[in-house]
């Protein structure tokens, strides 16, 4: 029986355009439905947040043809800083002490956001139903069917594949009644565009406080992304703050390490919670990005994961269709579950211990994880297998992040 769709991707986001940029190649028919028209400053995967890109997410964009036209945007990250508020220990990582030119990139998600749309739209085999929403979606004879509500009326379409890329709290997900373990940090991430006295010199600083990591992203000479993690109790009363106020607080805890903070842009919160589909796939249904793992933001790891899911689903689809397996064959989330597992449980135990670790209150761990940084940061054998895992490089990848086409 034949259907409308080989693909429908739920979610516009920066996860959904990537992947059906991804497949679009392999000529399969796609449709991606977004809730949210793409112009729409409150699309919330497009916004001011900074985005750091790590080695593999700059390979995948550029295999999907996105880098490009992103570039122009992109500033690179060529030393990173890491501290504890008030301690000894201190981790300092440098381009130039790698066989790498830089140690990623910084992007503002809308820049990005709008180089994906872009490069989405031009493809033929790609169909944007927009703005859509989800109502519900069963298994059938011709595949998957998805009834959604579309320019006043309800419209249903069938497909080989349905895929949740529809964040944190999809909607994908609660309908196919796959359970989630949750975590609540209690702390909320506020994120503001800052321009600083002193020139930031591709550096990233990040300081870990009580409250949770104090971070500067450069995005240009004198202009850094700040996230300022704070308990999510006190994340209304920093909101309302005067810009002079929020200002001081933030110096408080990061210093003048860039001179005075001379602006402070549009400030935006977001609470942090970590969330772990039980199930990442069913019969001709998968999760990707924020609706199958969102995590602490304490590496600027999520999007990066995210990414490479992407690239290991595109790589599976590719590999069936040469085959000749159908895009609806369960084979085909059985080995993306296979190659991306690792990869996902280890940045995913990664974050969960490092903010468990910093935030601890044991008196016993303090100095025992300054002690790691400054170990890190005086083992060049430790430190190289660190960058390669932050970089997004080790392990078992998809073909595009070890630099093979597929």
């Amino acid at each position: 029986m034949s259907r409308d769709y080989d693909v429908v991707i739920i979610g516009a986001g920066m996860v959904g355009a990537s992947l059906a940029c991804a497949l679009a190649p392999s000529g399969l028919r796609i449709a991606v439905v977004e809730a949210v028209t793409l112009k729409n400053d409150q699309q919330p995967s497009y916004d001011d947040r900074g985005l750091t890109l790590s080695l593999s997410s700059k390979r995948i964009l550029e295999h999907i043809g996105v880098w490009e036209n992103v570039l122009p945007a992109v500033n690179p990250i060529k030393k990173i800083h890491v501290s504890e508020q008030g301690r000894f220990g201190f981790m300092h990582l440098d381009a130039a002490q790698t066989d790498k030119d830089e140690l990623g990139h910084v992007v503002v998600a809308r820049s990005l956001g709008q180089a994906l749309h872009k490069q989405m739209l031009s493809y033929e085999n790609i169909t944007l139903i927009c703005p859509a929403e989800l109502k519900c979606f069963k298994q059938s004879e011709a595949g998957m069917s998805v009834e959604l509500s579309h320019a006043g009326h309800s419209e249903l379409i069938t497909a080989g594949l349905l895929v949740g890329a529809d964040g944190s709290q999809s909607l994908v997900r609660r309908l196919a009644a796959i359970n989630t373990k949750e975590h609540d940090f209690k702390q909320t991430a506020i994120v503001a565009n800052v321009s600083t006295q002193k020139p930031n010199l591709a550096t990233a600083f990040e300081r870990f406080t009580h409250h949770g990591p104090v971070a500067l992203l450069p995005i240009d000479k004198n202009r850094s992304v700040l996230v300022f993690t704070v308990a999510a109790e006190d994340a209304v009363r920093y909101m309302s703050m005067t810009e002079k106020q929020f200002i001081e607080a933030v110096e408080t805890e990061f210093g003048r390490r860039l001179g005075k903070l001379e602006h402070i842009g549009q400030r935006r919160s977001y609470p942090i919670i970590f969330i772990e589909a039980v199930e990442q796939y069913k019969q001709q249904l998968i999760l990707l990005g924020n609706a199958a793992h969102s995590i602490h933001p304490n590496s600027a790891q999520g999007f990066n994961l995210g990414l490479r899911d992407v690239s290991g689903l595109a790589e599976c689809v590719f590999a069936a269709i040469e085959k000749g397996v159908d895009v609806d064959d369960i084979s085909i989330l059985e080995n993306y579950i296979k190659l991306r597992l690792p990869d996902q449980q280890r940045v995913m135990r990664f974050t969960n211990r490092l903010a468990s670790s910093f935030y601890n209150k044991n008196p016993l761990l303090i100095p025992a994880r300054n002690l790691a940084m400054l170990m890190l940061d005086t083992m060049p054998a430790v430190k190289e297998t660190f960058i390669q895992q932050a970089m997004g490089i080790a392990g078992l990848q998809p073909r595009v992040v070890r630099g093979q086409q597929i």
